[in-house]
């Protein structure tokens, strides 16, 4: 859905990228926020015992940058049509 958005539509995603360069202060405390969230995700999963963590924020961190593809809207585009992994089944 984010790839039809922010590729199919090039005004968008023309606006998207003035709107992240002009905001990029704006921008840190929401990649910030993104990155807790997926840290309690994978602290949920360490303290179940699913795996291991030898650091939690090193580990979200490393997470969230493998994920960037999938919600950073200029790396939507510019993945596009490069192979790898889809979150489409």
């Amino acid at each position: 859905m984010n790839s039809e958005r922010y590729v199919g539509d090039s005004k968008l995603h023309a606006m998207v990228a003035i709107a992240m360069e002009e905001k990029l202060g704006r921008l840190r405390p929401h990649m910030e926020l993104i990155t807790a969230t997926i840290g309690e995700v994978i602290a949920q999963g360490a303290a179940s015992g699913e795996f291991e963590v030898a650091d939690l924020q090193v580990t979200a961190m490393c997470a969230c940058t493998a994920m960037m593809r999938f919600f950073h809207p200029q790396m939507i585009a510019q993945c596009a049509t490069k192979p790898g992994p889809s979150i489409i089944r």
